[in-house]
């Protein structure tokens, strides 16, 4: 530690004596030709290096990590890395409810398509739309291979995999036993350990695998992926190694969230506070272990003479002969054999000459236990875009205001879960069954799809699962200035809800048609009332 302060005080003195050296001179030269000396100063700067580079001084000296790319990263540790994150999902209750949290609001009953073609003039083709939106409703029940979920389920099973594992497959399979009605398509996930990692390098057509991944060295783009057929570390496999099988990129991609340019698979969202969760979690363990041996012990027996301990220099216990000779036994003083192991309520227990009790005082975990903990989920909850509230549920210090603010900031990162589902996910699965509905004949009003099948596949928009407002009277206040300045519309503010706009004017207009037919038979029932009252009252009068 001196040695390090020592070097860097060194390293200080020297950037001074750079700096006045480099004045003098350039003072020197302005004499002359202030050009020059400008020039002489700039050159000079651009040997400075930066702090944060400097490993010859301070106590950052050994901290030197290599430029790798982002794939020879992820190559190095990945397996450790998904490890860990799927242990950490699996047996701590804070990444596990959190992750569990994530899914519930960002996608909770699913994320839903709203087909959006139009015509030439501009207009929502509306018997097409609804046509589209109403058999993706009936086939995404039937979405998994599987037979397990529904379509809400795999976009849920996705996220999940995205926090544990980094990255997903996804493979489309036609099928021929569709029921009927429904578009013949299936969907099946893939964990990323069934990609063929052997796959690596230079290959035989020309082009470049990347651990599993298949690339056009030209672009980059990704030309196939090549699966195992079987998950590897299955125990039915016992010990034979799964075929290896080449899919065109048509038919399965890769999901997974690209931080770097040279990146080409996925690292779990877990990966930025695995150590610090582990962590907390031994040190949790530790303090339980040490409070669970505190309580082990209650009393202590103390004393200040060395000699005063059990076998040594204490006289036997029980009744004695006394020293008279009268043949009358002495008790005399409890000796160490005579202390019991355990105090039974009521108890009146003597103790030895010269000793003293100590009652034990339990002061684990401490008074630091409860900062730490809080400081560590923290730091959590900012790797999981969570306000601390709502990873921990722990709203003991905090006020309706930074409750508020801390929900809203949450909103924003759960809808950027949705864009990336609707990114990476959604908008490939809405291509293929379109596809798939018109291969089965299903849409003929798409007369042009073989020839413009972009167009159809890219027109739809994602209806995400919304909130409700926080203060409904203040918020929905807030919404009708914002329609009447025109700074938005009822459709977005619904879509914000998480509710279509069509669908609820819809039920307005059907409720109101219901309405009227309600009050018309009234009217009418009242009129035959009077109208009886009346014959009642001639009646009565003649």
């Amino acid at each position: 530690m001196e040695t390090s302060g020592r070097a860097y005080k060194v390293g200080a003195l020297a950037r001074r004596t750079y700096d006045s050296v480099t004045g003098l001179v350039s003072s020197a030269i302005g004499v002359f030709s202030p050009g020059r000396a400008t020039l002489y100063r700039y050159g000079r700067e651009i040997y400075r290096s930066y702090a944060a580079g400097d490993v010859n001084n301070g106590p950052n000296q050994n901290w030197r990590p290599k430029p790798r790319s982002a794939d020879a990263d992820i190559k190095k540790n990945h397996k450790y890395i998904v490890g860990r994150a799927r242990e950490l999902a699996q047996n701590s209750g804070h990444i596990s409810g959190a992750i569990e949290r994530i899914c519930n609001n960002v996608v909770r009953k699913g994320i839903n398509p709203q087909a959006a073609l139009r015509n030439k003039s501009g207009k929502l083709q509306k018997d097409v739309n609804d046509r589209l939106e109403l058999l993706f409703s009936r086939w995404k029940r039937h979405a998994d291979l599987s037979g397990h979920s529904g379509f809400p389920g795999l976009q849920k099973l996705i996220l999940r995999h995205m926090w544990t594992d980094g990255e997903v497959l996804v493979h489309r399979v036609m099928i021929d036993d569709a029921p009927p009605g429904i578009v013949p398509l299936k969907i099946e996930l893939i964990e990323c350990d069934q990609l063929d990692r052997r796959v690596d390098g230079p290959l035989s057509n020309g082009n470049i695998g990347r651990r599993g991944a298949e690339l056009a060295p030209s672009t980059g783009k990704v030309v196939a992926l090549h699966v195992l057929d079987s998950h590897p570390g299955d125990y039915l496999n016992l010990g034979r190694m799964p075929k290896s099988l080449r899919i065109l990129a048509e038919d399965i991609f890769h999901v997974y969230d690209r931080r770097r340019i040279s990146q080409t698979g996925g690292v779990p969202w877990l990966a930025s506070i695995l150590i610090e969760s582990y962590d907390l979690s031994e040190y949790k363990t530790t303090e339980k272990i040490g409070a669970r041996l505190a309580a082990a012990f209650g009393i202590f027996v103390k004393t200040n003479y060395p000699g005063m301990t059990p076998g040594i220099g204490v006289p036997p216990p029980g009744p004695l002969v006394n020293p008279n000779n009268s043949g009358e036994p002495v008790q005399t003083a409890p000796g160490w054999a005579d202390m019991p192991d355990y105090i039974e309520p009521g108890r009146i227990q003597g103790i030895p000459a010269g000793t003293d009790i100590e009652v034990a005082s339990h002061n684990r975990p401490g008074t630091q236990y409860e900062p730490f903990v809080r400081d560590s989920h923290r730091a959590q909850s900012t790797g999981f875009g969570m306000s601390y509230e709502g990873f921990s549920n722990d709203y003991t210090s905090s006020s309706y205001a930074s409750a508020r603010s801390g929900s809203l900031e949450e909103r924003l990162s759960y809808q950027g879960h949705q864009d990336f589902l609707n990114d990476h996910f959604n908008d490939h699965i809405w291509a293929w069954f379109v596809e798939a509905a018109w291969l089965a004949g299903m849409l003929p009003e798409l007369r042009d799809y073989a020839r413009n099948s972009l167009f159809y596949q890219e027109a739809v928009t994602w209806q995400s699962p919304g909130w409700t407002w926080v203060d409904p009277l203040k918020d929905g206040r807030a919404s009708e200035i914002l329609i009447d300045n025109a700074l938005s519309t009822r459709r977005k503010l619904s879509a914000q809800r998480g509710e279509d706009f069509d669908e609820n004017v819809n039920g307005l207009i059907d409720e109101e048609e219901k309405l009227l037919k309600l009050w018309e038979l009234r009217a009418r029932r009242k009129k035959l009332e009077e109208e009886a009252s009346g014959s009642k009252s001639n009646s009565q009068s003649a």
